[in-house]
């Protein structure tokens, strides 16, 4: 798509244009819509959420542009509380690493990064040009840069560069419980990867432009403990969700889990401030059902 058929439009070309749409102001009316879009938010990201509703004609049907803004604000909320457990996640499996490590007799902490990175050249490399490049890390790079220890890289490692240490390890030093992390870990970096880059999730629920053709059997395992129904695996982003809730529960401390499940739970209260709004939206509906039942499992024994 070209610049003609796209072009640059001012504040009052937008609203303009939303309003051909069919998108209307009145629960926000076009003075509020004007400071939202110069102020608060862009019309890229607002307008992606437009894909949650009927278009017939060229229009779309019973969309305010209160709605975008209210699902831009529950969106930028449900990113930090799912990078939230992604960085609980992170944490958690490079402890359990740690300890299956420091309690095996064959190794030293130090030719394990040796062979790592005999096996995975270019994320170790990139590892090693982030500790030099930070500036907060600057001692550590001249103490531990030449020769690092597994604890060492470990301070630094990325969660992608993770999920090739958790495959390399398993090579290496078959482990249950590694495994399991392994079975969920690279669907749940896709959902920590969108949240970290500030990705939209609200959008293409349950579209076939997101859409999964056969689940794996973990996951599937995991939907059912849960008590999702399997119909709703095959969308990528149930599935990324299932997994990353499932390792955030094979982690957590009681105490951490219970801390999480309160956070959701306000989440899903966020979710249903105007739950009117979308009440005939089954996609959005059965989506908020979805993460209350995930953040539900973050609670069961």
């Amino acid at each position: 798509m070209s610049k003609s058929d796209k072009p640059m439009m001012s504040t009052k070309q937008l609203i303009a244009h939303m309003k051909s749409k069919g998108i209307k102001f009145e629960k926000a009316n076009e003075q509020q819509a004007r400071l939202v879009l110069e102020q608060k938010n862009y019309y890229f990201k607002l307008t992606s959420y437009r894909k949650n509703f009927l278009e017939l004609n060229d229009k779309y049907h019973n969309l305010d542009f209160a709605y975008l803004i209210d699902l831009a604000s529950i969106d930028m909320h449900l990113r930090e509380y799912l990078l939230d457990l992604s960085l609980d996640i992170e944490h958690g499996i490079k402890v359990k690493l740690m300890e299956l490590i420091s309690n095996d007799n064959e190794e030293d902490g130090y030719s394990i990064v040796t062979d790592f990175k005999k096996a995975n050249e270019h994320a170790y490399q990139q590892t090693i040009a982030y500790l030099r490049k930070n500036r907060y890390l600057h001692d550590l790079y001249v103490k531990h840069g030449n020769e690092p220890s597994i604890w060492v890289l470990f301070e630094i490692m990325t969660f992608g560069t993770l999920s090739l240490f958790v495959d390399f390890y398993l090579k290496r030093s078959p482990s249950k419980s590694v495994r399991k992390f392994h079975n969920y870990l690279k669907y749940a970096k896709n959902i920590r990867n969108a949240c970290a880059h500030n990705n939209p999730l609200l959008v293409n629920l349950f579209s076939d432009k997101e859409f999964l053709r056969k689940p794996s059997a973990p996951v599937r395992t995991a939907s059912k403990e849960i008590g999702i129904s399997s119909s709703n695996l095959r969308d990528l982003k149930v599935n990324d969700l299932i997994s990353l809730f499932y390792l955030h529960k094979l982690i957590q401390s009681d105490v951490l889990g219970s801390h999480k499940y309160d956070q959701g739970k306000k989440l899903i209260l966020r979710f249903q401030r105007h739950q009117d709004w979308y009440i005939d939206n089954v996609n959005l509906v059965t989506f908020v059902k979805i993460m209350d039942m995930l953040v539900d499992y973050l609670e069961t024994n």
